[in-house]
């Protein structure tokens, strides 16, 4: 989580004698850019939201982005936000950020953005939420907690500068209710005509006069509100209310269109076609013949019109409705629907209705049909500039169009959007991969931030080491060349020991870099000496001769693609690296289908990559009278258009993108 500035918060009406204009919550605009960045930078010396990003959130549809405005409606005045992020297929939502003016703050603010955030996390139909904080951050880590957040995992190091943090978590739903600013500042709010009109205490939810709630200047969003006035007639103050409500982007029952839907004539016509042979159905039951059935937001005390209530209730969003019953020559029919008022309840009516409120606080809000559904977001990290890269422009695209096809979104990125990896919901690693580099620091982001990623650090660590992988491969029997880990004082036994021609390697080279052929136990010592200038260790290796070498493509344990790759022109390896370091020259390839391979291929690659893990891998095979012989195993392989792709196409990338969208998680 990028660290909020929330300072100690009591709960607010958002206005203060301090302050002339109202603050007011709303979805972020374009336009309040300018005030989010200021106030970025007000907040915070590192690890802040850059322009670049707040654009970026603003697009996502997965993210939601909340501002205080304090201007005057013509002038934004951005006083504070609240970031909150979703992910696909997941019931926990995620604060990134809240930030408070330095000018407003102590008024309750801060609980009324998160509050905001809650609200628009159970519109989503999440069912927890979790945010990271820095562990010295006693002021934010106050308003967290007095709200009922706690702390579920400590973060050594989470933080860019080094700092420590903590993960916190709030269920969304059996909460205590004075603890949840959703409850507090959120809560559903009850409107009546008289506080007499309803006679019964309700935890959780808040009752407020018609006349008081028309007064606000300001409304919450996503905040359900159930409007118990005496009339709904049009242009009535029970109209206005619902009215009000809607605009005020609150979530109200009934909505204005609905109050109007059930004084259309055509609109009763069709409910009485629907609901009339079912009622007469329910009234052959035993029981008696009422003149008319009462349904409490879709309840009904009658067993016989429980289904019926329903289907009334779906129709017309009402939290009273009255069903007017004809019973004519022993024929039950529906003659009418209307809303009456909370007054017109008798004493025993309004315990089945107080039964009926209770339920519908306490149940999920159901999600509105336009609501639209985050997708994931996947970043794609790559250098544009690398010479070798493991996927050229064409793959690249279709990895973007693979993403697409699967109802997701991808996008490039480069090193120096490090800082942003959290705005996304998986990584891709597309560039060559090292453990001083970038792309492990990237990796190792991710996995703190809980986005899966490919490659993950630790498949990195076991790959890109060859003095690791080798001894792994041995340690597990898994067929390969014979090899040697040594320092500078072995060279001269190292010489006695292996025959030559032997390969020698750095331990992280990459791409046949870092490799060398050793003629003689003197060409070894005379290499060696140069090659021990970067690295105390080496890797020898026995030099298997072959025309070409397999490459199996892993991912997830499983086959996905096998090629060949034949020696360069005149050279023992499959590229060859000229001296001035930029230009090479590869051999030749051939893609054939995994059926196609030699058996004993692909079992010895499928071996060697569980031990890595579940990612994404190519092993790296030669083909020898003796049996198949592992040389290494790549956390990276190549993916270029035309090459790994001539069987499967764009089967392979969808393959690929699918698999990592299954990692995101859904705890």
């Amino acid at each position: 989580m990028h660290d909020a500035a929330c300072p100690q918060l009591q709960e607010i009406h958002l206005v203060t004698s301090t302050q002339s204009n109202a603050v007011i919550l709303r979805n972020a605009m374009p336009a309040d850019i300018d005030g989010l960045c200021a106030l970025e930078t007000a907040n915070f010396t590192s690890d802040g939201i850059t322009r670049a990003s707040f654009l970026r959130f603003l697009r996502r549809s997965s993210a939601r982005l909340l501002v205080a405005d304090a201007g005057d409606g013509e002038h934004p005045n951005v006083v504070g936000y609240g970031l909150l992020l979703l992910r696909e297929n997941s019931i926990t939502a995620r604060i990134y950020s809240l930030a408070i003016s330095k000018d407003w703050r102590g008024i309750g603010l801060g609980t009324q953005l998160l509050a905001g955030m809650e609200n628009l996390a159970i519109e989503a139909g999440c069912l927890r939420i979790r945010l990271e904080v820095r562990i010295e951050n006693d002021t934010a880590r106050g308003l967290y907690e007095r709200h009922g957040y706690q702390k579920v995992s400590d973060l050594p190091g989470y933080y860019e500068d080094g700092a420590d943090g903590i993960r916190l978590q709030h269920d969304l739903y059996d909460v205590i209710a004075e603890k949840s600013p959703a409850v507090s500042t959120g809560a559903p709010l009850i409107l009546v005509d008289r506080l007499s009109d309803i006679p019964f205490a309700v935890s959780g939810a808040r009752v407020m006069r018609v006349r008081d709630y028309l007064a606000l200047d300001h409304g919450v969003r996503n905040r359900r509100v159930i409007n118990l006035c005496r009339s709904y007639e049009y242009l009535s103050r029970g109209y206005y209310c619902s009215l009000l409500a809607a605009a005020r982007a609150e979530r109200v029952i009934p909505e204005a269109d609905v109050l109007l839907d059930l004084n259309w004539k055509r609109l009763q016509k069709a409910a009485r076609n629907d609901l009339g042979p079912q009622i007469t159905e329910a009234l052959t039951k035993p029981g008696d013949h009422p003149t008319y059935v009462d349904v409490y937001f879709g309840r009904s005390t009658d067993k016989r019109f429980r289904h019926i209530a329903q289907r009334a209730f779906d129709q017309f969003r009402c939290p009273i409705l009255r069903l007017h019953l004809n019973n004519k020559d022993g024929k039950a029919s529906l003659r009418e629907i209307e809303a009456p008022s909370l007054s017109q309840l008798n004493s025993g009516h309004m315990t089945a209705f107080e039964a009926a409120l209770r339920a519908y606080l306490r149940g999920r809000v159901r999600k509105q049909g336009n609501v639209t559904q985050p997708t994931a977001l996947v970043a794609i990290l790559h250098d544009p500039d690398e010479i070798m890269p493991p996927s050229d422009k064409d793959a690249l695209a279709l990895f973007v169009q693979a993403t697409a096809d699967l109802g997701a979104r991808a996008e490039l990125i480069t090193a120096k959007d490090f800082h942003h990896l959290s705005e996304f919901d998986a990584l891709l690693i597309r560039e060559t991969t090292a453990l001083d580099h970038h792309t492990y620091r990237f990796a190792k982001r991710a996995v703190k931030e809980g986005i899966p990623v490919i490659d993950d650090p630790d498949s990195m660590l076991r790959c890109t080491n060859k003095v690791y992988l080798a001894e792994l491969l041995r340690t597990h029997r898994i067929p390969a060349p014979r090899s040697a880990i040594f320092d500078k004082r072995r060279i001269g036994e190292i010489g006695q020991q292996f025959s030559f021609p032997s390969v020698l390697k750095v331990p992280d080279g990459c791409f046949s870099r870092g490799v060398r052929k050793v003629k003689s136990p003197e060409h070894l010592a005379e290499v060696a000496s140069d090659m021990f200038k970067n690295s105390e260790l080496l890797v020898i290796q026995e030099y298997v001769e072959t025309t070409f070498d397999w490459r199996i493509g892993v991912l997830g344990g499983e086959a996905i693609f096998a090629s060949r790759y034949f020696m360069a022109p005149g050279h023992w390896q499959i590229v060859k690296h000229e001296d001035d370091g930029k230009s090479y020259e590869e051999g030749g390839f051939e893609t054939v289908a995994i059926e196609d391979a030699p058996q004993d291929i692909v079992t010895t690659a499928l071996a060697a990559a569980r031990l890595m893990g579940d990612g994404l891998y190519g092993v790296d095979m030669k083909e020898t009278p003796n049996g198949p012989m592992v040389i290494e195993v790549n956390d990276n392989p190549n993916i270029d258009g035309g090459v790994e792709d001539a069987v499967l196409g764009m089967e392979l990338y969808r393959r690929i993108i699918a698999h990592l969208l299954g990692k995101i998680a859904r705890p």
